[in-house]
């Protein structure tokens, strides 16, 4: 008898697809890695011998490939990571706060940022995006939204800010840079999607070029990297390097993947010698694509002005699904059947993440597969429902770590008005969360869910598909 391996055959079934990726990794199933790479990876994988160093106390070829790193992305010093920019977005934030500190965040954050606030007892000061209410898209943080928390809450220690956030949007990172500097107030950011930005002038602005103190960078959505590789950026002398080192011990596995390590290495050489033309390159086929399809009909992301959007990135495509007559949901699962394979989708938009991996056969393929996919729409199109959403920041009762640790129970979201949240409660859209741990729940947002919920929003935080959320046992105010 052998016995089954049903992961190992669900990725061996989708690589026997031939499904074209345009999606996370950015080395697009191996296609942006040399074959030597790819023929020794596997022998890669090795430990902490003579000869490869040791990423918690580097002193050879890690330390030497760090430092490039740091020139090669504008910092005044890089660390490799090897648990994602999770572990880097908790190193920032318990490297810049002690416990009990304020940071300004924006509440539509990564996930990440609620698990450091938990682990290092950080209280959070929410500020919201803006907010397209004709297309229904959560846009970006304002300079004036910052000034205003800054105003009421003059003792934090700064803000985290996303940057892009998923559909390639920016806010003015300068300008949001240099109100927190003057206050010498700390700026981290959460660069995850936007590795590839400091190698292009025809990219937004870098969290290097903006003078951030300290960013994260998730390697593999945009470069040549493995899933889970990411890089450490320390931009100022508001950061205190050793206590930043020592953070990384704790959240970084103590036997970190040479593979990643190995493909970090790789990535930041190939944008250094590479990078510029690629992205170039890129840029101009996926011209050529969108303007053949806009000559269609179809629509894009960059058709858009927005407040809070200070700029855009040319390599994210997204296309507005409503053009073809459906939802984006529909829209993937057609294009999946054509052979692409997109990184997101929602109900009105689909989300692709291109990189300078994506060659021209990649690019052409996607522009024939998207004009088969319009002229087979429902000319009737689709229609967008009316959602009735509001910003309003509920109270804050504990803070993300006293609720986290408090004796939690679930109960039925129509039962939960004023009980104090212990997760993140949302509903898409807006796709942030309507309740955060450690706020009261009122009947208003209550409400909301629900109605975003029959017009054929998704809603998140519910546990096992039911209405049922997790709230503060005992407690009811």
């Amino acid at each position: 008898m052998r016995y089954p391996m049903p992961l190992v055959e669900a990725l061996e079934g989708y690589i026997d697809e031939d499904v074209l990726p345009f999606h996370m990794p950015g080395h697009k199933m191996g296609r942006g890695f040399t074959k030597a790479f790819r023929d020794h990876i596997v022998e890669m994988d090795v430990t902490e011998i003579p000869g490869v160093d040791d990423l918690h106390a580097p002193q050879g070829p890690i330390l030497e490939a760090e430092r490039l790193a740091s020139r090669a992305f504008g910092a005044m010093r890089s660390f490799f990571l090897v648990n994602g920019s999770t572990s880097g977005i908790y190193t920032m934030l318990m490297g810049a706060c002690k416990p009990g500190d304020k940071v300004i965040v924006p509440r539509n954050c990564h996930k990440s940022v609620w698990g450091a606030m938990v682990l290092g007892d950080i209280r959070p000061v929410y500020i919201q995006p803006e907010y397209d209410y004709e297309n229904h898209l959560v846009t970006q943080i304002t300079p004036a939204s910052v000034e205003a928390a800054l105003s009421l809450h003059p003792d934090v220690v700064g803000m985290i800010l996303t940057h892009p956030n998923y559909y390639g949007m920016c806010s003015d990172i300068g300008e949001i840079a240099r109100i927190l500097h003057e206050q010498d107030k700390i700026l981290m950011v959460d660069e995850a999607h936007g590795a590839h930005f400091y190698f292009s002038s025809k990219m937004p602005p870098s969290s290097a070029e903006a003078g951030a103190d300290i960013w994260v960078q998730s390697a593999h959505k945009t470069l040549p990297a493995f899933t889970q590789s990411a890089y450490l950026h320390v931009g100022s002398k508001r950061i205190e390097i050793s206590r930043i080192i020592e953070i990384m011990r704790i959240v970084q596995s103590s036997s970190p993947s040479y593979m990643l390590m190995a493909s970090l290495d790789y990535a930041r050489a190939y944008m250094e010698n590479e990078g510029a033309k690629g992205i170039d390159d890129l840029l101009d086929r996926l011209l050529l694509v969108k303007g053949r399809l806009k000559a269609l009909g179809l629509k894009f992301l960059d058709q858009n002005i927005w407040d809070g959007v200070k700029y855009l990135d040319p390599s994210r495509l997204v296309i507005d699904t409503a053009s073809m007559g459906m939802t984006g949901y529909e829209a993937e699962g057609r294009l999946r059947r054509l052979g692409i394979q997109v990184e997101m989708s929602d109900l009105y938009r689909l989300i692709l993440i291109c990189s300078v991996s994506d060659d021209e056969y990649m690019l052409n393929s996607l522009g024939d597969a998207l004009t088969v996919m319009y002229n087979e729409r429902d000319k009737k199109g689709h229609t967008i429902g009316e959602f009735p959403i509001s910003f309003n920041i509920p109270e804050q009762i504990l803070s993300p770590r006293e609720a986290f640790y408090s004796i939690i129970e679930k109960v039925p979201l129509s039962q939960s008005e004023g009980r104090v949240c212990a997760g993140m409660i949302g509903a898409y859209p807006p796709g942030i969360p309507k309740f955060c741990p450690g706020e009261r729940i009122d009947g208003q947002g209550i409400a909301e869910i629900f109605s975003i919920k029959s017009q054929g929003g998704n809603l998140f935080g519910l546990d096992n598909g039911d209405d049922t959320i997790p709230v503060v046992k005992d407690l009811k105010l």
